[in-house]
Formats: structure tokens, sequence, C-alpha cells
């Protein structure tokens, strides 16, 4: 069950990157790697400060 939660919250990162206009595809796996919630927070920081 944690498992599932893991990578719904996984998806959940990589939508909003594709909402934004970003790979979703590298922020799924970014967030594979870095828990969804590190890379939540590194697409809210590359969103207000990145390009």
């Amino acid at each position: 069950m944690l498992i599932f939660l893991y990578l719904l919250a996984a998806m959940g990162v990589a939508y909003w990157a594709k909402l934004d206009g970003r790979r979703a595809g590298v922020w799924f796996i970014a967030s594979i790697v870095l828990t969804p919630l590190g890379s939540s927070v590194a697409l809210m920081v590359a969103d207000r400060y990145g390009r």
C-alpha cells in the first residue's frame, strides 16, 4: 500500500510538471529518486527561479 501511494505521489509531481510544460518523465524519475516531496519542492523552485 505504501508503494502505491509513493508512486501515486510521484505521478502527481509528473502531472504537475506536464501542466507547466516541462518533461514529465524526467520529473517522474526525479520524484522516484528524490522522494515526491523533495522533487515537488525542486519543481516549485524551478518554476519560480528557473527557466
